[in-house]
Formats: C-alpha cells, structure tokens, sequence
C-alpha cells in the first residue's frame, strides 16, 4: 500500500512583538497549542507564557506573531491555523517556528513594540481625559449590547442576566477601585478580587476591564508602577491561562496595535481619528475590546477626580 505523507504548509511571519521574540530562544522553546479560533492560534509555554499566531488581519499585539498574507492562490493564514489543534507541540528550528505541519518563517518579521511611549503620553494625559465624553459617545453608538460600555450610560435595557452579573459586580468594586486608585491598597486589592475572572470566555469581562484601568494608569496614575503590579498579583491567580496573560501585558503597559492609534487621536483631539481608533479597539473578541474600553474609561475619570 502506498504511503500517503501529509504535506507541510509554509507561512512567512510580517511581525513579531518583542515579548514574543524574546520567547523564542533555540533549544528552550517549548510550547502546545492552547486554542485556536477564526484567524487565530494561541500557544502556551511550559512556563505559562502566551504567544499567538495570528492572521493579518488581526493586527499586531502584546504576544503575536503576524503571518503575512497569502500569495495568489495559496492558502490563506487563517485556514492554515484552524487546522492546528490543541495539544499540538510547537518547536523553533534557526529561524522557522514549527507548529505540527505547519512552518512560519521568522527571518524577515519587523520587529514591533507593543507598550506605546507613555513618556511622551503622560504630559498630555490631561489632554486626553479632555476626549472622554467624545470616546464615549462613539464608543456606545458601536459597541455590542452585551458588553460593560452599558455602565456608562446607567445600564442598558435588555442586557442579558450574565452581562448584569458583572454590571453587578463591577458597580460593588467601583467604590474600592476608587479608593485604590487614591492609594489604598488594601482597597485596590479587594476591588481587583471582585471583578478577576468575572464572565464567561477564556478572557472575562472583569479582566478585560482591569486590562483598561492599568492602560489609564500607565496614562494618568501618579504611580502606574506601584498600581499596576497590585492589579497583576491580585488577578491573575484568579483567572484562566490566556487572561492572565493579557492582564499581565497590560500591566506591563502593553496593548494592542489598536489602542497605539486611539491614544494619539485622543492626543490630538481629532474626533473622527478617535471614532476610528476605537472602533478598531472595539473589534477585539466579542466584547473584550468595549470592556477594556471601560475600564480605561474608568481610570481616566478616577484621575479627573485625584
């Protein structure tokens, strides 16, 4: 009988974040597969580390890899991708990550910097907190119904009983997030217990919001490295693997390619820069991109208030 040999599918990387890169080091490397959904695949290390292959579409983030597009009649990357399968090792061979049969070249990925230059951000964060009606406004017209936006405006009608469970909580935490804010730890650290692995999702809500908050801080907080690490220590004990790993980044101050064009807009004061910016923000997961909204939201209007 004729053997039948499967054959490997070659990708090229466009970029890769830093966090990333530095993961992959020859001969430590090693990774599965975590998950994997449309246009994307989430990887884990032995240590717990996340790093992502994504199609181009997604955009760069704290931990992806960006596949290039497909030439004319090849494959496209997410196709590539939803044929990988949790559990599946990942190895790096020189300059070529291989994940079951399918190999992404790194040679020619431009490197990218996922923490935005809060140096030059933080001057004019009274600048950008000058923004947040407008970030509002357009961030409400277009965000699902389901997500925390809602809270903004008072709560919607029609939520779904699960998103009012987190409305719920969200509301409980606001007053010791506040505190928190101001400096009370102790405070800070019970608010943070609340809402950490609060909804459904390998990425829920309440982390997403906390992702938001440390944003803020790293904008407007008086002490963003005292702050954030309070908010990490706190939360990722509570939640899933691929959570703890954006709250993590966030923390780091570190965000999506997304958020790199929504805070200059913010800066500069260009509402339909800001409208487009955000709607790029609001695109990320179902609702992960309006609740970090939120929280981020939050945080610039607790500065408003130091």
């Amino acid at each position: 009988m004729k053997e039948i040999r499967r054959l490997n599918t070659q990708l090229t990387a466009r970029s890769i974040a830093r966090p990333a890169r530095e993961l992959l080091q020859p001969w430590v490397f090693n990774a599965r597969v975590l998950a994997t959904f449309a246009r994307v695949c989430d990887l884990a290390t032995a240590s717990g580390d996340i790093l992502a292959l994504v199609a181009p579409e997604v955009d760069d983030g704290p931990m992806n890899i960006v596949l290039e597009a497909a030439p004319a009649g090849g494959m496209a990357p997410a196709e590539s991708l939803a044929a990988l399968k949790p559990g599946m090792p990942a190895r790096l061979e020189g300059d070529v990550f291989w994940v079951g049969n399918l190999s992404v070249t790194l040679a020619r990925a431009a490197p990218w910097e996922p923490r935005p230059s809060w140096e030059s951000l933080r001057p004019r964060h009274a600048e950008i907190v000058r923004q947040i009606p407008c970030l509002q406004e357009v961030s409400l017209a277009q965000a699902p119904q389901e997500s925390l936006l809602a809270l903004l405006q008072g709560g919607a009608d029609g939520t779904p009983e699960s998103v009012q469970a987190v409305q719920a909580a969200l509301r409980t935490a606001g007053a010791l997030l506040r505190s928190g804010w101001a400096g009370e730890v102790a405070c800070l650290r019970e608010g943070v217990a609340w809402l950490a692995g609060l909804g459904g999702g390998l990425t829920p809500a309440g982390d997403d919001f906390l992702c938001g908050i440390m944003l803020a801080a790293w904008l407007a907080h008086p002490d963003p490295a005292a702050f954030c690490p309070v908010v990490v220590e706190t939360a990722t004990p509570r939640t899933t693997m691929l959570s703890a790993a954006f709250v993590r980044a966030a923390g780091r101050g570190e965000c999506r390619a997304a958020w790199h064009r929504l805070l200059p807009a913010l800066a500069a004061g260009d509402p339909e820069a800001i409208a487009a910016a955000a709607q790029d923000v609001l695109e990320h997961g179902a609702t992960s991109g309006a609740d970090a909204l939120t929280g981020f939201v939050t945080g610039c209007l607790y500065s408003l208030r130091a």
